[in-house]
């Protein structure tokens, strides 16, 4: 009788799936990984790329060439 009062003890898992939860999961680690550092080095490249374009030579010297261009008295 004193076996109907107890539960019984569940199966431990097995092996292989334990294997392939932790390959999930690292996998898992590895794309959240790779997706935050995608996104900090496009946060990276709109920071600082828009002062390197603001103060590129090629913009300075389209300008210059542009005052040379435009017509009247101003020069």
């Amino acid at each position: 009788m004193s076996g109907l009062f107890k539960t019984p003890k569940a199966p431990k898992p097995d092996r292989k799936l334990i294997a392939a939860q932790e390959r999930a999961e690292a996998r898992a680690e590895a794309a959240e990984q790779s997706l935050q550092e995608q996104i900090s080095a496009r946060k990276r490249s709109r920071r600082t790329g828009g002062l390197r374009m603001l103060l590129s030579p090629s913009r300075v010297q389209g300008q210059i060439e542009q005052r040379k261009a435009t017509l009247g008295a101003g020069g």
